[in-house]
């Protein structure tokens, strides 16, 4: 739409150390910083990556002088030229807008269209290729060393590798696969499980307010994920046979993660009571809904302001799911069953569960107490 309105383009830098705030440029340059310029685009902010302080004065000149003429409902003759060059060649700038547009037609939330565009704007704002067919390997090993050398962890620099590799695969319009091989991708460090011991859910518990508590004991109660938990509905319990059905929500555009997402887990008694409860007022066909009646995207900002309150460190969302598979294992639930219920594919992870509660039971315990055994001599702090 056009509104003759040109957008102001501003120019911040972000602040390192792992912190990913940006500040307004300091009238000094700092030339070691890596620049950014912030504008508004469809009514929303958008950022486009700059890099050194030496780029900024044209790239902020470019980016107005686009801004300005799409404002006018027209297309510059260098963006019109680039994007017509040729009937076999396509640009990045093309490509990606055709694949931000593919998820807008399947429906994918606005969270994952917004993280996906900021991810490919860091890529295409490293990358200065123009078109598809330009891009080589060296292309993915210089944006993950680039990653690196801006302190983004493994794992977000896995994350973001998986987007552009998503992104080339599935564009629509030139599909690239094969720049990178598997030693290229960053190695993740196993992640072991963190399960909330029984004190830590109950002061979390002490602080919240009885719709809360509910929220709380749904999460713990289930080992559902954050977005399962979003997007379940009354629809989906079955009071009779006492479960809840987790699946696709295509009014939402969400579906579960893997195949095996899809399940049917079984509730607890007084859960259920309670849910009953909630169910007699609630106005939404969401079980635990937004403020303002849409899909609840703000839990774990929930959880961690209850964690100020209980002193309770380290709360995440996915310690409920730790926990609820941790208590099964404990009980003696054998780890296909728990595969169902939590909606894995395979049981690999699960025995990460089990092995976490061979260190930590009674048996474990006594045999690292029996070593002692081989002891000579006085102990050296003395005990009452």
């Amino acid at each position: 739409m056009v509104n003759g309105r040109t957008p102001r383009v501003r120019v911040y830098v972000r602040e390192r150390g792992g912190k990913r705030s940006f500040y307004p440029a300091p009238r000094t340059p700092d030339l070691a910083a890596c620049y950014w310029l912030r504008y508004e685009k469809d009514g929303k902010q958008a950022w486009q990556r700059v890099g050194h302080y030496d780029l900024v004065a044209r790239e902020k000149l470019l980016l107005e002088r686009r801004l300005s003429a799409e404002a006018q409902g027209f297309i510059l003759p260098e963006d019109q030229g680039a994007e017509k060059a040729s009937g076999s060649r396509v640009t990045l700038r093309v490509a990606v807008d055709a694949y931000l547009e593919s998820l807008r037609v399947k429906n994918r939330p606005t969270k994952t269209i917004t993280g996906k565009t900021y991810e490919l704007g860091l890529f295409t704002g490293f990358c200065k290729k123009s078109y598809m067919d330009e891009l080589v390997s060296a292309d993915m090993l210089g944006f993950r060393d680039y990653l690196r050398s801006e302190d983004y962890a493994e794992r977000t620099v896995y994350n973001y590798l998986m987007t552009v590799t998503t992104f080339l695969k599935k564009n629509g319009v030139y599909r690239i696969v094969g720049l990178l091989e598997a030693e290229d991708w960053p190695e993740i460090p196993r992640t072991d499980p963190e399960p909330y011991i029984e004190e830590e859910v109950r002061a979390l518990q002490a602080v919240a307010t009885e719709y809360q508590r509910l929220v709380i004991r749904f999460f713990v109660g289930t080992g559902c994920r954050e977005q399962e938990v979003a997007h379940v509905e009354w629809a989906d319990i079955n009071w009779v046979r006492k479960t809840v059905w987790i699946h696709a929500k295509p009014d939402y555009g969400w579906k579960p993660k893997t195949a095996a997402g899809t399940r049917t887990i079984p509730l607890p008694d007084a859960l259920l009571t309670d849910l009953r409860t909630l169910q007699a007022t609630s106005t939404n066909s969401l079980v635990f809904p937004a403020k303002m009646g849409g899909v609840e995207g703000h839990f774990l900002r929930m959880f961690q302001e209850l964690g100020k309150l209980a002193g309770v460190s380290n709360v995440k969302c996915h310690r409920f799911r730790d926990t609820y598979i941790t208590d099964k294992v404990r009980e003696g639930v054998d780890l296909p069953t728990i595969r169902k219920w939590v909606g894995h594919e395979d049981l690999e992870t699960l025995a990460l569960y089990a092995e976490a509660l061979r260190h930590d039971d009674e048996r474990a315990r006594a045999a690292a107490n029996r070593q002692e055994r081989y002891t000579l001599g006085p102990q050296l702090v003395k005990t009452a």
